[in-house]
């Protein structure tokens, strides 16, 4: 049997955050480190950091190979702490982040941002705008706000077929975890004819008529299969009959599957 997250000999706060970042096994963290987990969790970074460092001390989250830390590349001290504070800790997240991102950083004025540019320009490391996406995406009259976009950045989304490349929880993430906003733009581009990856869960939308998934998030606040095979039978009898039959049928269908 494998060990679980909750086994280790480490804070409540770390595991809480693990458990938030989706992992209740040890055996997940295999192969990832602080770069790959902030790729995976690119709208989370203030979590991974957080964590980082008892997991290293730990043992369970090996440092990057081959990575350059900001430590190791001259910068002015002014530079060095605004990158800290944003939890950029080596040169290659930047990658991650737009340049309009980079540029709402605090005290990260002009001058600061060209020595930014030079630095990655240096480290053969592109900085590109969101803007690239808006107008590749604007034929398609999708209702993505700001925030989207830079969310779609993270995820590496730069035209519209590369949609296809989410799972419907890369979109929630997206949606910055707005339920609501989530199933909307799920069907707006299932319309548009985007298929999303298969992921470890499955949202209530996805699998039962939208006006039930509705209900249960508003009365229950349900919004995934696990959570719902996860409810007391007392609580599921108890449910309005009017949505009763199709939770019976998704727990009938997943109750032994996730």
């Amino acid at each position: 049997m494998g060990l679980y997250i909750d086994d280790l000999e480490i804070s409540n706060h770390t595991k809480n955050m693990l458990h938030e970042l989706g992992f209740t096994m040890v055996s997940d963290l295999e192969g990832h480190d602080y770069i790959s987990l902030i790729q995976k969790f690119p709208l989370k970074r203030h979590y991974v950091a957080a964590i980082m460092q008892e997991l290293n001390s730990a043992g369970y989250l090996l440092p990057p190979k081959n990575a350059v830390t900001i430590y190791h590349v001259s910068m002015s001290q002014r530079l060095l702490h605004i990158l800290e504070r944003n939890y950029i800790l080596y040169l290659s997240q930047l990658s991650l982040c737009s340049k309009e991102e980079l540029a709402r950083m605090r005290n990260l004025g002009e001058q600061t941002m060209i020595e930014l540019e030079e630095l990655c320009k240096a480290q053969d490391i592109e900085l590109r705008s969101v803007q690239n996406i808006k107008e590749n995406l604007a034929p398609y009259q999708l209702p993505f706000r700001p925030i989207h976009y830079e969310g779609l950045y993270k995820y590496k989304i730069a035209a519209f077929d590369e949609l296809n490349k989410l799972t419907t929880h890369d979109l929630h993430m997206i949606c910055q975890r707005n339920y609501t906003d989530t199933m909307k733009m799920y069907f707006i581009l299932k319309d548009k004819g985007i298929i999303f990856q298969e992921w470890e869960d499955k949202y209530l939308f996805e699998v039962m008529p939208r006006k039930d998934a509705q209900t249960l998030d508003r009365r229950y606040r349900i919004y995934t299969v696990s959570q719902l095979c996860a409810c007391a039978e007392i609580l599921i009898i108890g449910m309005s009959p009017s949505i009763l039959l199709n939770v019976k049928a998704v727990l009938e269908k997943y109750q032994n599957q996730i």
